[in-house]
């Protein structure tokens, strides 16, 4: 069946079967032209929706950090040198040295392999609580959420005062990760010792255990 292309009207043979006639509109000139368009059309709406994915994960603040500001440029390279894995990284140091500016920088390059990423921060446990004040089945979905992700990014959650709950449900999540290889990457200010004292006594060792065992550490 003879044809008008929908773009250059030039004739064309359309192909016999009745469903494909009717969708067939360019020739095969056309078709080609357009299929590169609808390429990269498809291209720029995918990369547009994994921005704005990207901006309701990652902070205002480290959206647009730049490498030759950060107090050691280099640490940021060796902290991107590290390849998805079991075992993850600690970024341990004082304040103000760059580690999460690192850290988010290293997410965002996981984040872009299509990988799902979660981040436990110092508001983490007021959102626990509201979930775990709403239902139960709220609890057990916020906690499996973090606990399967591709990458969990732990960034200074340990700084505020951890419920008895709350730091149940971090253990099990990072249980979790242990058992079945999943990284984490986190930022510390605390040494072990720190950090075992701040949590109860039977889990605080335990967990420092753990961080050590499935984490590899860069000094900042």
């Amino acid at each position: 069946m003879q044809k008008a292309c929908k773009d250059c009207a030039a004739a064309f043979q359309a192909p016999e079967d009745p469903v494909l006639c009717r969708f067939t509109v360019f020739c095969p000139d056309c078709y080609r032209k357009n299929e590169e368009k609808w390429k990269t059309e498809e291209a720029a709406r995918i990369a547009a929706e994994r921005e704005t994915r990207w901006a309701a994960i990652c902070p205002p603040a480290y959206l647009l950090t730049e490498r030759s500001k950060l107090p050691h440029p280099t640490k940021a390279d060796e902290v991107l040198s590290w390849n998805y894995g079991p075992t993850g990284l600690i970024l341990h140091g004082k304040t103000r040295r760059g580690k999460t500016r690192c850290a988010w920088l290293l997410v965002r390059k996981v984040f872009e392999t299509g990988k799902s990423v979660r981040v436990l921060d110092s508001m983490s446990g007021f959102q626990y609580g509201g979930a775990f004040a709403n239902s139960g089945r709220d609890a057990q979905d916020w906690i499996d959420s973090r606990a399967r992700a591709g990458l969990l990014f732990l960034d200074d959650v340990f700084k505020v005062k951890l419920t008895d709950s709350f730091e149940c449900a971090v253990f099990a999540i990072v249980e979790y990760r242990l058992s079945h290889q999943l990284p984490i990457v986190a930022t510390l200010n605390d040494t072990g010792e720190t950090l075992a004292s701040r949590m109860s006594s039977d889990r605080g060792d335990a967990f420092v255990a753990r961080l050590r065992e499935m984490c590899q550490i860069i000094q900042f």
